[in-house]
């Protein structure tokens, strides 16, 4: 009765502790992309001002401003994966790709089960002899 107590119990600080890791990543997530956008709206401004001073490309540089903010933001959400992924092994909770491999490898022995069983209930291969 204790053991199963201590498994509940942790089962709920680790999911706790995993909904906040969550939580707190995806917040960072959202305050960065919006750390970005706003660069990237700051930069823009800037662009325009100098546009205006010189013979300058504004929609290319418009476009140049928005790459590199959507390339910050694909590297932010890659860190953050990066580091749920880690957090995660940390409590041995599998990734998709591992549990997606241990349900292959399951199915493929729920075959090879289902084969050894047909093979037993038909009993051993009778062979006949042809007379020449």
């Amino acid at each position: 009765m204790k053991k199963t107590m201590k498994t509940s119990n942790l089962k709920s600080v680790v999911a706790t502790t995993l909904d906040d890791a969550l939580k707190t990543a995806a917040d960072k997530v959202e305050a960065l992309t919006d750390e970005t956008k706003a660069v990237a709206s700051k930069v823009e401004k800037q662009v325009k001002s100098a546009a205006n001073r010189v013979n300058f490309d504004v929609e290319k540089a418009r476009k140049d401003a928005t790459r590199m903010a959507e390339e910050l933001s694909k590297k932010v959400s890659h860190t953050v994966d990066t580091v749920v992924e880690k957090t995660l092994h940390r409590f041995n909770v599998p990734s998709r790709r591992e549990l997606k491999d241990l349900t292959t490898k399951v199915d493929l022995l729920g075959r090879k089960i289902d084969i050894l069983a047909v093979r037993r209930t038909r009993g051993p291969a009778k062979r006949t002899r042809r007379v020449a």
